[in-house]
């Protein structure tokens, strides 16, 4: 199976809602400087509040994000009550904090220019988003994949109980090593939840450069999917 990053899912999808919603997108812009493991957040970012369930006019609320500007609406049916107008996708082109603003499980990640957030029945209903707003060599990549897993696991979120299925370990140049070239051929990623309410995919894959399978210049994408927990736990 195909594995879709967020950029090419973000570039794709918003053409088709930029047709449907009549609007214009920002351009992408500004980057994120990781610095002695500290966060600098960029000027002008602003912060998106979401969780899985959450009422869209609740999101409007809590966010200082332009969720309205940067929502698709779905028209409906003027002509059947029971079809009224609808969020159908909310999109990120500039600077965001993505807040998951769930009491107990929360997270907040570093800003990003990648992102979607999807409703059904005037709820949120998936998002789909990066812990970054360019793609990044290995290493960097690889610091800001671990900083995400540990907010993570400090926040209550699980490894779902699938087979091959465990938190990233890279704690050796050994693991590190296999972790890059196995990159090259395929994303990696794990399967967290919260029993009974979220399920989250966290992947990273090469995305630039990766048909020279040249350590020095490939760059790596982080991938954040989360939605309502299904596994029946």
């Amino acid at each position: 199976m195909k594995i879709t990053s967020v950029i090419d899912r973000f570039q794709s999808s918003q053409r088709k809602s930029t047709a449907l919603a009549g609007k214009h997108w920002l351009s992408m812009g500004a980057a994120t400087i990781l610095l002695g493991g500290v966060m600098a957040w960029p000027w002008g970012a602003t912060t998106l509040c979401v969780h899985i369930g959450k009422p869209y006019e609740q999101v409007i609320k809590d966010s200082t994000f332009s969720v309205e500007d940067k929502t698709a609406i779905y028209p409906g049916d003027p002509h059947d009550p029971t079809d009224p107008p609808r969020p159908g996708s909310t999109w990120i082109s500039s600077p965001t904090i993505i807040e998951f603003d769930d009491p107990v499980h929360g997270f907040k990640l570093p800003p990003t220019v990648f992102g979607a957030v999807t409703y059904a029945s005037q709820k949120v209903s998936t998002l789909t988003t990066s812990p970054m707003t360019e793609t990044l060599p290995f290493a960097e990549a690889l610091d800001r994949l671990i900083a995400t897993q540990n907010i993570l696991k400090s926040r209550g979120w699980k490894i779902e109980p699938l087979e091959d299925n465990d938190w990233f370990n890279v704690d050796s140049a050994a693991k590190r090593g296999r972790l890059q070239a196995k990159l090259f051929d395929q994303p990696v990623g794990i399967d967290l939840y919260v029993p009974g309410k979220y399920s989250l995919l966290l992947l990273i894959k090469c995305y630039a450069s990766c048909d020279r399978e040249d350590p020095r210049t490939a760059k790596y994408l982080i991938d954040i999917s989360v939605g309502r927990d299904r596994s029946g736990a």
